[in-house]
């Protein structure tokens, strides 16, 4: 294979070996005192994959529940609630939940009181965490930003001390955290972390990955998530030493495509490690929440039926008709979580009429393409002399090299310079296909309108709040067809950053998107340090528009304090286009 990239280049001289950070990892779990969950107690057992992998043999379903409103409190009564609800109404409350905490919980401890704040809860204190697994009997993840970032082992030591015994997100480790820009460190941390993992391996502990959330939330091959998934295996399992699990499903809402890939999943998990969670779709959703009900029983029909087939003992994870405008409420959760217990009784009366046969044949094939996605990706790092039983370079040369040319290099399709990573997919991704529709479709609106030429040439710098990146690939993508030139800023980015790009660049406009809760509040920052710089560049946002505000069990949405704040709102990419034109006739 011809690869212009020389690997090497891509890890620092004085890089640590990952081996020590996990040795570290492992010393430091001597200090640990676990206790156990009231989930754990409850059904008898010493963690919940003993649970998890009692309940496939006896064909008993799981389910998950993701949850994180304004602050912990919050939080912690909105389980209470959920569970009495559920028991009220003669419903089997669910299994686990994911805590999505705001992303300060993956800053080291001494940080996160000073840094920005975002949607979701933060744990501060001892009592906070006791609290995680003895509030109800719902067993938790510490999910979203637990592990990570720079403060992956504080979690992890304190997730482990009072009962939780899965943890994630290892994909995670490729963002970036707020004003941390340290990645060697982080890398230590995440190792370090999965070290501690790993002293609990025969005791039920588990690493868990939320694929998406990670480089596979953009590829556009789905034989590349399941490659990308044996790497992660291979880090954490061989390498590390700690049982992993590859949760993953959000971004996909074809049913069939969607229990292939889970299959294709199980089949490259040769120790079987139970899922933690099957995400229900989050793509299929839009503004009609009746319409989304529809959504929400075919999703979680299909995922069912895969699981309770082939015994994986996941825990389909149902999504609430509203999460794709705002964070959910609790009566929301409890709501689904009832209908997710009633889509359990039409399994068997279905299970028999799907062509089962059709699905492990696509299941094959992924199987194959990810082997060859793996293979490669090894073998190429040997090849370059990178040290592939070292979880550090491994890790530093994946995350360096970028999920596009990642998949450009090791994605198993024909040559084909059709696609846009330069390949043909094995079985290309739901995401890719909408995302690539919606901007046809975008462009035949726009091009329709006279004087779609007006932002030939206009400078335009692109950037997203969080990691949102198929938002921002819609973004970029739609404005580089009408001829803009687009300067993308990236992901993750803080508002200084964004700044410091402007004066360099001197951008005719900023263009922004954002999903994670901080609208009003990243928008002032980033004007205040546009008028400290005296730059005059106009700002233009769009994406969930909401904000946590005391007193409000949900985000808020927050346009009209943008609008005052002198932030232009379109409502639609066209409509961006249309703003966009008018500015730029404006300045000629």
């Amino acid at each position: 294979m011809d690869i212009e990239i020389d690997l090497g280049q891509l890890i620092p001289a004085d890089l640590p070996d990952g081996r020590e950070a996990v040795r570290a990892g492992r010393e430091l779990a001597k200090s640990v005192e676990r206790s156990r969950s009231m989930y754990c107690e409850e059904k008898g057992v010493g963690s919940e994959r003993e649970w998890r992998e009692k309940a496939r043999e006896s064909g008993i379903s799981c389910t998950t529940m993701n949850i994180g409103l304004n602050t912990w409190a919050d939080t912690r009564t909105a389980l209470e609630n959920i569970y009495e609800s559920c028991m009220s109404r003669g419903v089997r409350p669910p299994d686990r939940f994911n805590l999505i905490a705001e992303r300060r919980m993956g800053l080291p401890k001494n940080m996160r009181a000073g840094a920005p704040a975002e949607t979701g809860p933060v744990l501060w204190t001892d009592q906070d965490w006791w609290e995680l697994t003895h509030t109800v009997p719902i067993q938790p993840e510490a999910a979203d930003n637990m592990i990570g970032g720079p403060g992956s082992v504080e979690n992890v030591l304190d997730a482990l001390r009072v009962g939780v015994t899965y943890i994630g997100v290892l994909s995670q480790y490729s963002w970036r955290w707020p004003y941390w820009d340290d990645e060697v460190s982080q890398l230590q941390s995440v190792l370090t972390a999965g070290g501690v993992l790993s002293a609990f391996r025969n005791e039920g502990v588990v690493f868990d990955s939320y694929l998406e959330d990670g480089y596979p939330g953009v590829f556009h091959d789905y034989a590349s998530y399941i490659g990308w998934a044996m790497l992660e295996r291979y880090v954490s399992e061989e390498l590390i030493g700690a049982a992993y699990s590859s949760s993953w499903g959000g971004l996909t809402k074809n049913p069939v495509i969607k229990s292939a890939v889970t299959l294709a999943l199980d089949a490259v998990n040769p120790g079987r490690v139970p899922t933690a969670f099957l995400q229900g779709d989050t793509i299929g959703n839009g503004a009609d929440f009746d319409a989304n009900f529809g959504v929400l029983v075919n999703d979680l029909l299909f995922m069912k039926l895969t699981d309770m087939r082939y015994r994986l003992g996941g825990a389909p994870l149902a999504v609430p008709v509203t999460e794709a405008e705002r964070i959910p409420s609790w009566s929301e959760i409890a709501t689904v979580q009832t209908i997710s217990r009633k889509v359990d009784e039409y399994v068997p009366m279905v299970t028999g009429a799907i062509d089962w046969q059709h699905i492990e044949g696509l299941r094959d094939r992924l199987v194959v393409g990810g082997r060859h996605f793996f293979d490669t990706a090894l073998s190429t790092m040997t090849l370059m002399g990178i040290d592939v039983r070292d979880p550090a370079r491994v890790l530093l040369v994946l995350k360096r090299l970028g999920a596009a040319k990642c998949e450009e290099l090791f994605a198993p399709g024909e040559r084909d310079a059709s696609f846009l990573r330069g390949k043909r997919p094995i079985l290309e991704t739901d995401l890719v296909r909408e995302t690539n529709a919606k901007r046809d479709i975008l462009l035949d609106t726009i091009k329709s309108h006279s004087g779609e030429d007006r932002v030939r040439g206009m400078k335009v710098l692109v950037a997203s709040t969080d990691v949102h990146e198929f938002a921002k690939f819609l973004l970029t993508s739609t404005l580089e067809a009408l001829q803009a030139n687009v300067i993308d800023c990236g992901i993750n980015r803080d508002p200084e950053d964004i700044v410091k790009v402007v004066a360099e660049t001197a951008p005719d406009a900023v263009v922004l998107t954002t999903h994670n809760g901080v609208a009003r509040s990243f928008a002032t920052r980033l004007l205040d340090e546009l008028r400290h710089q005296r730059l005059e560049t106009p700002v233009f946002m769009g994406g969930v528009l909401n904000e946590d505000v005391e007193g409000s069990e949900v985000p808020v949405d927050v346009q009209a304090d943008l609008i005052r704040l002198g932030v232009y709102i379109p409502g639609t990419v066209d409509e961006l286009v249309a703003a966009l034109r008018q500015l730029h006739t404006a300045e000629r």
